[in-house]
């Protein structure tokens, strides 16, 4: 059944998808495979209705955090519950450690032989899903539940994969609001066993910001491609912006490179608030570092690199002002302390949906989260967050 699925997705259209898997897990009892996927947000999970449909429509939208589906998702288990005509199995899709979405598959028996095919072959169609979703709109258009801006669009389309793991390092990344993003992203690589992750605040909240913010993570590719190191690289990019705007246009950044070996930590400031070590789920220190000038006004000074030297189960925050400076109803700031806690592993609903379920004191661990003002609450307002 793999091999025969895995043969004929290579000339399936986009849409078709869901009627593909249907037509080879169906004799192996594995019938009326339904595909959710989740929407920018992680609040709901969103029906991929197939090109053709049919028979009867399952519900088009799951909440997340009240739905057998949304149970499956968040905790990277496979729900089992009654339906007409046997059981239904919610599987989790994912790509590495990335959420997807889930796979709704209905069998006679759920004995343990079923869930591992079922298991597999979410695998399977998560592997599809990720080629097929760069050939269409479709996926990103069943993503969203409401219009994005196009500066968001245009920053969406900057932005990593939401989450990288290996056995020593685990990244996550998010942004938020999700369809109003405001000159805020991250971006990172892993390259050896060394771990290039970045942070920007672009000035502005409008296209202009959006425009700024992909030259300079344009510039920071370029720059970490090219082997530069962490001071080089900030200048090449502020050489790059002040060539093009001149001082009109200004970008913080956290610029920072872990040895996944050793855990060595380094990093540079550019106008951006310090970082922040989170051991133990407490705010253990702030990375504070000397920062250099924003980036973009091209007076080619030196920026300080940092160091310190990581233990395993570390946490990194990094963030930016907007998420400290948001307020609540009664005016009173977010502040680092709450954006210490609500990074927890226990708690914070977002970033626990961009990370492993397993517990990750064997691995490294940094959170960096970008923010606007205008949003409360943490990594709700524009944001990065990135463990390593």
């Amino acid at each position: 059944m793999f091999d025969a699925l895995l043969h004929a997705s290579h000339m399936c259209h986009p849409e078709d998808l869901p009627t593909l898997v249907a037509a080879h897990a169906g004799p192996v009892g594995l019938r009326h495979p339904v595909l959710y996927l989740v929407d920018l947000e992680q609040d709901q999970l969103v029906w991929l209705e197939p090109l053709r449909h049919t028979g009867p429509r399952p519900d088009t939208h799951l909440s997340v955090d009240a739905s057998a589906a949304g149970s499956a998702f968040t905790e990277l288990h496979v729900r089992v519950t009654e339906a007409v005509d046997g059981h239904w199995l919610w599987v989790t899709l994912l790509d590495g450690t990335e959420r997807l979405g889930v796979l709704r598959l209905t069998v006679e028996n759920p004995d343990e032989t079923t869930v591992r095919r079922a298991r597999r072959l979410a695998s399977l169609v998560s592997l599809m899903l990720i080629s097929k979703r760069i050939h269409s709109d479709t996926y990103r258009q069943r993503a969203r539940v409401r219009e994005m801006t196009a500066s968001a669009e245009i920053q969406w389309s900057l932005l990593p994969p939401g989450t990288f793991a290996t056995e020593k390092v685990v990244v996550a990344g998010m942004v938020e609001p999700a369809y109003a993003v405001g000159g805020d992203l991250f971006d990172y690589a892993m390259n050896g066993p060394v771990l290039h992750a970045a942070v920007f605040d672009a000035a502005g909240h409008d296209l202009s910001s959006a425009v700024l913010a992909g030259l300079t993570v344009g510039g920071y590719r370029n720059a970490r491609r090219r082997n530069l190191d962490l001071d080089a690289t900030a200048a090449e990019i502020d050489a790059t912006l002040h060539g093009q705007f001149g001082h009109g246009k200004l970008v913080t950044g956290v610029l920072a490179q872990l040895d996944t070996d050793t855990g060595d930590l380094r990093w540079t400031l550019a106008g951006h608030p310090p970082p922040v070590l989170v051991r133990d789920h407490d705010l253990h220190q702030v990375l504070d570092c000397r920062a250099g000038l924003p980036l973009g006004i091209g007076l080619n000074r030196d920026r300080p690199v940092c160091h310190t030297r990581l233990r395993r189960g570390d946490r990194i925050l990094f963030y930016t002002d907007g998420l400290t400076e948001a307020r609540d109803a009664d005016g009173a700031f977010f502040g680092l302390d709450r954006l210490v806690t609500s990074s927890s592993p226990m708690t914070g609903k977002a970033i626990l949906r961009r990370r492993p379920s397993a517990n990750s004191s064997g691995r490294y661990s940094t959170t960096t989260a970008n923010g606007s003002a205008t949003t409360p609450g943490c990594c709700s307002s524009n944001g990065a967050t990135t463990r390593a």
